[in-house]
């Protein structure tokens, strides 16, 4: 399978985008700088809790009492992937899985390690409502970097979203209204076949009542890889109503993604030759197609010191996978409303939420031996439905000027119901629980901020889970549940000196464990009978100094996982699949309408690829990667970058399986990129 853009191909996608943009003229929109002096806000103080500015998302996140992230998309000239977003930044560890355009694998203090092939453990948001599933899966693949201003992380049991109910906490994509950006032409171009296009149009009415903003992307890759070519396009939509106290915003988006699947190589393999696949990969033709639509709607009223906001949301998604092993066709549908409620006053502010959001699959399970006559033997179909009803209250107690403290609690019943067609195979669950958590915040000035929480998290499981997809058993599986203790802070050092850090230790019971074959499948999904212990620090360092006629801006980062077994039969032992330490730098000096300078990142720690531990068999070598970049914008409106990715043409593994047990044969490891190239140009209108 391939998905080589072709010329014409890429032709065709400009003349749509282009004529998209001639939607705007019709109906009267225009630059919002245009008609500035006309358009109505939300609030009498300027604000806008559907669309916030980089101030007003900073100042929400400095309200929560642990570990933060505001990445603000905009000042980064590479953006093709979801690592280019979220780089450099503390406690988020982005590992290439797939090795296709953008499917990696989000880590956040080991939350989403053991997932697979669906990513769980962290709940997606799109401008603050759901883009996960109801029964907690996700495709990461679905998120669009280049339609969006900022990503907002709170790491951690520190979410503020009713939904959230994962130990890694939530990360929200907030996107491009028309009031902020007009449009905007974009080309990339790289290594491997590499092209990525976007085109993005939008503007205010002329009584800035209406806004809107439409963006098209096509990406391509012929991968690095044999057998790890892929393609995507994204169409997405942002409509806006404004009043001067009430604000209405619908996104609609669309995603179809296709990508052919390497798998992972034992570590002979990955020394000698990453790009190689396995026979049986050219046999088997693993890979995956995806088609999803998310329909999305958030209303917001502010009286006085009162917020309410109301939002609703649709997801369908076709998922149609290919393994090695079996073939897996799968059709969701996925709704969810909430109802939050805020009020502050002087000593005290109180929030409440009411959400529930539910989810029906239909999915249907073949084993895959092409070149066989026991090619698509049926093991089962399976109806699936997931429910959540979740309430909860909160106050901040501000106790003197610079002292707050914040208390907690929310309520959730979950359902997660399976059934095998034709069969008398069925598997009934639901849990209810409580999640507290406290936390104290310290201002002692503007500058400084400290913090420290206790906080408890519940997580059940996911079809994904649930169904085995090797043998079409269902398993039941208990949630996973962690009590978390944090302390950090941020601040400034100087005027050009910034950092922060977070410590955390996370006690853990019933963790979900993967299990894979030799050949890197998933086999099943298990409860581990004794607790397993998640702990880490998470630093962050910015800085700009002055260099002669230029400045020097710099930024690092280091993520610390000390993950293990507390008990049961891997006493004591790492678990696997999680770098130790994971350090991330850049360093770019700064002249005029010039920016260059190198990257690392570095891993200098050897890490297990089985539960055993057994580095001497097989591991995941340390490794460090070398990269430079730099950029030139000489208007507004124009700019362009060129990055080198891997300059000294490393052979490394960006991440692995987690298997119980090892051999020197085991595929357990995935290739990191060789030496690449990549440039784009971008025209902001």
């Amino acid at each position: 399978m391939s998905y080589r853009l072709k010329r014409h191909q890429l032709a065709h996608c400009i003349a749509l985008t282009l004529g998209i943009g001639t939607l705007a003229t019709p109906i009267g929109f225009a630059a919002p700088a245009v008609t500035s002096d006309k358009l109505i806000v939300t609030s009498s103080t300027g604000q806008s809790r559907l669309s916030p500015s980089e101030q007003q998302e900073k100042g929400k996140l400095e309200k929560v009492a642990g570990g933060t992230n505001l990445v603000v998309i905009e000042k980064e000239t590479r953006l093709a992937t979801l690592q280019d977003a979220l780089d450099y930044q503390p406690g988020l560890v982005i590992q290439n899985f797939f090795g296709g355009i953008d499917q990696p694998r989000l880590n956040i203090r080991g939350s989403g390690v053991q997932s697979a092939p669906l990513a769980r453990g962290v709940l997606l948001l799109q401008d603050g409502l759901p883009a996960t599933d109801a029964d907690g899966s996700f495709h990461i693949s679905t998120l669009e970097m280049r339609d969006a201003r900022m990503v907002s992380v709170r790491r951690g049991a520190n979410s503020l979203n009713p939904q959230s109910n994962s130990l890694g906490g939530e990360l929200d994509v907030l996107s491009y209204t028309g009031r902020n950006e007009q449009g905007r032409l974009r080309y990339e171009y790289g290594s491997h076949g590499r092209e990525g296009l976007q085109t993005a149009f939008g503007g205010a009415s002329d009584d800035g009542v209406f806004d809107g903003r439409v963006n098209f992307t096509y990406d391509h890759f012929d991968g690095y890889r044999k057998h790890s070519a892929s393609q995507r396009k994204t169409l997405r939509s942002n409509f806006g109503y404004v009043t001067n106290n009430f604000e209405n915003r619908t996104w609609l988006s669309w995603t179809d993604l296709r990508f052919d699947v390497a798998g992972p190589v034992s570590e002979e393999v990955l020394n000698n030759n990453p790009t190689d696949v396995y026979p049986m990969v050219w046999l088997r033709d693993p890979h995956r197609n995806v088609e999803q639509f998310r329909v999305a709607n958030r209303s917001d009223w502010q009286v006085d010191n009162q917020a309410i906001g109301a939002g609703v949301w649709h997801i369908r998604t076709h998922d149609n996978f290919t393994t090695p092993a079996y073939y897996r066709f799968s059709r969701s549908h996925s709704e969810g409303l909430q109802f939050t409620y805020n009020i502050e006053t002087e000593p005290v502010t109180y929030r409440t939420a009411l959400a529930w959001d539910q989810m029906t699959l239909q999915t249907e399970l073949m084993q895959n031996r092409k070149g066989t006559p026991a090619d698509k033997t049926k093991i089962g179909k399976y109806d699936g439905r997931a429910e959540n009803l979740y309430g909860s209250v909160g106050v901040d107690l501000h106790i003197t000027p610079t002292v707050t403290v914040n208390l907690d609690v929310k309520g959730t019943h979950a359902r997660r119901d399976v059934e095998k067609r034709q069969s008398h195979l069925s598997l009934d669950q639901s849990w209810t629980f409580w999640t507290p958590k406290a936390g104290v915040i310290w201002r002692p000035t503007e500058s400084q901020r400290y913090f420290a929480n206790i906080s408890a998290s519940e997580e059940p499981a996911t079809f994904w889970e649930i169904i085995n997809s090797s043998n079409g058993k269902l398993t039941k599986l208990s949630p996973q549940k962690a009590i978390t203790y944090e302390i950090g802070g941020e601040g400034d050092v100087t005027d050009g000196l910034k950092w922060n850090l977070a410590l955390y230790r996370s006690q853990i019971k019933d963790e979900y464990i993967t299990t894979y074959d030799s050949a890197g499948t998933v086999v099943g999904v298990f409860n581990y009978a004794a607790k397993t212990r998640h702990q880490g620090l998470e630093a962050g360092l910015t800085g700009r100094v002055g260099a002669g006629p230029g400045d020097i801006n710099y930024r690092v980062s280091w993520t610390y996982n000390d993950f293990r077994f507390m008990g049961g039969e891997y006493n004591g032992n790492y678990i696997a699949g999680i770098p130790r330490n994971i350090v991330a730098a850049e360093v770019l000096y700064e002249i005029g309408d010039w920016s260059f300078g190198p990257n690392i990142h570095w891993a200098p720690t050897d890490m297990a690829v089985d539960h055993q531990n057994n580095l001497d068999i097989q591991k995941r070598k340390h490794y460090a990667v070398l990269g430079l970049k730099g950029s030139y914008k000489p208007t507004e409106q124009w700019s362009v970058y060129l990055s080198m990715d891997n300059l000294t043409d490393e052979r490394y593994a960006t991440t692995s399986v987690a298997n119980q047990t090892v051999t020197a044969k085991d595929s357990t490891l995935f290739p990191g990129m060789g030496f690449n190239v990549n440039g784009g140009v971008t025209y902001n209108f």
